[in-house]
């Protein structure tokens, strides 16, 4: 296959535990992000990659494609071991706690995939001032050319004044090729940063894996924590209907 979806999932989080399980308003949040990704994607190739009986099961139960992997200390990790099952140039992860996830953002990473397939890319976006000083979201630092440089849960980077001008949030969708997965996981220890972190992402960087980074809308908000299931259902009351169906929808 030329490309494939891949929505790692796993039940033993510690930020919160059970996360792809859990209802968001009335609906489990991992088929909430394999609908949205049924949206811009052939279904047939779409997959759950997990280490959990509980959620193969429920994944059967809605026909929904998995695999079942070993133990993964990361969804990069889980990834590359779906890779050693799943042949495809292209591996397109959307996390499982993105209910929602932005179409147009999703679709613009598979076309960046098909046109630079050896580059490993993840996306960047706005930076809201909640998500500037929310530590359990991402932010980025970028060259001037687009390549990622560093990834921090802190106020990064720092301004007195006018941060948004700088500042942009992680949009956590990854494509990247079956040899960028190999040698992630050859070289695999969870380095200083990414402890320090707990940003997988930063291990490529640390061992020297370029990562590069493509603009995003970036309107998403990732279910970490339990604070985080009321912002979202929030969000999804505040558009009236799901996201996804407000903006372009169309199959790749």
């Amino acid at each position: 296959m030329r490309q494939v979806i891949v929505i790692p999932a796993r039940m033993s989080g510690k930020r919160l535990p059970g996360k792809p399980l859990i209802k968001i308003l009335g609906k489990e949040m991992l088929l909430h992000v394999w609908e949205l990704c049924t949206k811009v994607f052939d279904k047939k190739k779409i997959y759950v990659a997990t280490e959990d009986n509980k959620i193969v099961n429920f994944c059967n139960k809605f026909g929904i494609q998995v695999v079942k992997t070993t133990y993964a200390p990361t969804a990069l990790y889980r990834i590359k071991l779906f890779s050693d099952k799943i042949k495809a140039k292209g591996y397109i992860n959307i996390k499982g706690d993105e209910p929602i996830a932005n179409l147009t953002d999703v679709r613009k990473l598979i076309k960046y995939n098909k046109k630079y397939p050896n580059r490993v890319v993840i996306g960047r976006g706005f930076c809201s001032k909640q998500k500037y000083k929310d530590s359990t979201k991402a932010k980025i630092i970028t060259s001037n050319s687009g390549k990622l440089l560093y990834c921090s849960r802190l106020s990064v980077p720092y301004s007195k004044k006018d941060y948004t001008k700088y500042a942009k949030s992680a949009v956590w969708h990854h494509a990247l090729n079956k040899n960028a997965l190999d040698k992630y996981v050859k070289n695999f220890s969870l380095t200083k940063l990414d402890k320090l972190e707990g940003i997988e992402i930063n291990t490529m960087l640390e061992t020297e894996i370029n990562v590069h980074t493509i603009n995003m809308i970036g309107d998403n908000w990732a279910v970490d924590v339990k604070k985080d299931i009321k912002i979202v259902e929030n969000l999804l009351k505040k558009k009236g209907k799901r996201p996804h169906k407000i903006l372009g929808a169309k199959k790749m």
